[in-house]
């Protein structure tokens, strides 16, 4: 059996910060609730209750959540944004568009998303 622990991983974003960004990894029971939180239900024109995910938050929610250091919930760095309350509206605040997403696909990487069935299968074999 593999323990599962949150692994942390050092991120350069871009040259701006004189610190890296302290990334960690997150279990699936995490993300389910990740999902969970940015589902709504609707309903169908037939009447039929449907979950919608919406990916955008969804998205920003896992970026927020895996960000170790900066820490996004200190109430200075969130009033230095005029973002108070809102980790992921401190976060899009401090990066320019393309260190965002250059962000979440260090984090989607680190969290295994960028692995096909295949090479699961063959890390699973080791």
């Amino acid at each position: 059996m593999v323990e599962v622990v949150g692994d942390t991983k050092e991120v350069t974003v871009t040259d701006r910060f004189k610190e890296p960004f302290i990334i960690e990894s997150i279990t699936e029971t995490e993300n389910d609730r990740l999902k969970k939180a940015n589902t709504v239900r609707l309903r169908s024109k037939g009447g039929n209750l449907v979950k919608n995910l919406d990916t955008d938050k969804y998205g920003d929610a896992l970026v927020a959540r895996c960000i170790k250091e900066p820490d996004l919930a200190n109430s200075e760095l969130q009033g230095f944004s005029g973002t108070e309350g809102d980790e992921t509206a401190t976060l899009k605040a401090m990066l320019l568009a393309g260190e965002y997403s250059n962000l979440m696909q260090e984090i989607l990487e680190f969290n295994g998303f960028d692995q096909d069935d295949e090479e699961l299968k063959e890390e699973a074999k080791k």
